[in-house]
């Protein structure tokens, strides 16, 4: 009764939020857009920004003040839970490790839910009451006094909010406002998210250290209900809806991109700028069904799933596994925090190529050096040695927005987020299994030999799946309009 009561409260505080004048003209369903710009003579701020400074950046730095607190606080966040918070409920490290995995793995479920309530509704309207759950729960977080209130914050809030707000429907969003910059612009908020935690993280353990776990959970209370919720009325659906269009293009030569006649100059159709204006701006727009059926999205399905199988058990596990190695907390801590920073500089470049390389080598490479990352770990205890482990596995996270933004170069971005849900979930069961049992084998045996071990051999698996994914060819319709 009490939960109903709850998820009921949230609802309506989100629905009024919603109803603020910079939001009314949101509140109905969206349908999936064409890229046909208003022609009012006045729009919201697209008019201002069209000939000045594309209001897509604004957007996306928005986004990634978003991304950088939800990044520290649940993503990563976590790992610096993990030991105190068992220690103060008086939980093993099995039992700790499935809760948070849990909450990884709830929101991977809900992810083809959530996806469509994001391509039906837009992006916004979702963000805004999955930041209210997720800041109601670590307040209810921050006061748990035994294991069943903290599920019930971290499972029913925390992490349904926070997954529901910054999984989905913000990386949508980016896709709807980029389509030559795509990847770039995906980029630019991974690694806001992985500079926010560099920033955060050492502060949230020196509030460990010198306080609690309770108040760093406070914390980040305050950064989702007084930071970023009152960021989100700045935020704008799509770049039709102020009158733009993606990248800020220039209207006449995306209408030039998407004229197909049989009567067109062939030496004008073939030429190179109208063929790179196509790629990026009359690109395929893949139905979810018609998605489904092409090879190259089953290839990028179990490649990311490999990916994750490697990643999650040592994500969360990482600061415990350097003290397993007789590291002080606070130096695993710092090597946490160098790998985390490591992050940003590496997303940043593979934005840069992103979009001009062939994604296949982007994720292929990057799971191959993040491989090599975990064989350091595994066989060395050295300062040093793992120090160098550390900057390899975070320079490998770079991979992270090519991995989503190939999803809307390849199919279009239409139906992004309920193809990006899909993915998610196929990789539920990795979320919840891995951790727990990376840390059940650690409470049998106190050791995170095997883990690490099974964690490469699903990265090198990763690399291989990912370096056979190739182009989806068009299906029967797509091929006809094309040809005109």
């Amino acid at each position: 009764m009490t939960m109903r009561y709850c998820f009921s409260a949230v609802f309506r505080i989100g629905m009024f939020y919603l109803s603020m004048p910079p939001l009314q003209r949101f509140m109905t369903s969206r349908q999936p857009e064409t890229y046909t710009p208003d022609k009012s003579p006045s729009r919201g701020p697209g008019r201002f920004f069209s000939g000045r400074f594309f209001y897509g950046w604004w957007v996306l730095v928005l986004i990634s003040v978003m991304a950088a607190m939800n990044n520290a606080f649940f993503d990563k966040g976590p790992a610096l839970f993990l030991i105190p918070v068992g220690a103060s409920l008086g939980l093993n490290r099995a039992t700790t490790s499935l809760i948070f995995s849990l909450g990884r793995s709830e929101g991977a479920v809900a992810g083809p839910m959530v996806g469509y309530l994001v391509d039906r509704f837009g992006a916004r309207r979702i963000m805004v009451i999955g930041t209210i759950l997720a800041g109601i729960g670590f307040i209810i977080f921050s006061f748990a006094q035994n294991v069943w209130v903290f599920a019930l914050a971290y499972l029913g809030f925390v992490a349904f909010g926070a997954t529901m707000a910054f999984q989905d429907s913000a990386t949508a969003m980016v896709v709807t406002w980029f389509s030559r910059y795509r990847v770039r612009a995906m980029s630019i908020r991974e690694a806001s998210g992985n500079l926010g935690s560099t920033i955060l993280i050492p502060l949230m353990t020196l509030v460990i250290a010198i306080y609690d776990w309770r108040v760093a959970a406070l914390m980040g209370a305050g950064a989702y209900l007084l930071v970023i919720l009152p960021l989100m009325p700045l935020l704008k659906e799509s770049p039709e809806s102020i009158g733009l269009l993606p990248d800020g293009a220039n209207e006449a030569d995306v209408k030039a991109a998407r004229v197909v006649t049989e009567t067109s100059d062939p030496a004008e159709a073939g030429s190179e700028e109208l063929q790179r204006l196509r790629r990026y701006y009359a690109g395929a727009e893949f139905t979810v069904r018609e998605a489904l059926r092409t090879t190259c999205f089953w290839y990028l399905m179990m490649g990311t799933v490999l990916r994750q199988v490697s990643r999650v058990g040592i994500d969360l596990h990482y600061v415990a596994i350097l003290e397993w190695k007789d590291f002080d907390t606070s130096i695993a801590a710092l090597f946490f925090t160098l790998r985390l920073g490591m992050n940003v500089p590496s997303k940043l470049i593979v934005g840069y190529f992103g979009d001009k390389m062939p994604a296949q080598i982007i994720l292929g490479g990057g799971m191959v050096i993040y491989s090599l990352g975990l064989v350091l770990l595994l066989s060395s205890d050295g300062l040093m040695i793992l120090a160098i482990s550390a900057v390899i596995m975070g320079m490998s996270e770079g991979i992270t927005p090519v991995n989503w933004g190939v999803i809307g170069n390849y199919f279009g971005r239409h139906h992004y987020a309920t193809l990006r849900g899909i993915i998610n979930m196929s990789y539920s069961w990795a979320l919840l299994s891995v951790p727990f049992a990376t840390g059940w084998w650690f409470d049998q045996y106190t050791s995170y030999t095997w883990p690490i071990v099974i964690s490469l051999g699903a990265g090198v698996a990763s690399a291989v799946i990912y370096a056979l994914m190739c182009q989806p060819k068009l299906p029967t319709r797509l091929e006809v309009m094309a040809q005109g």
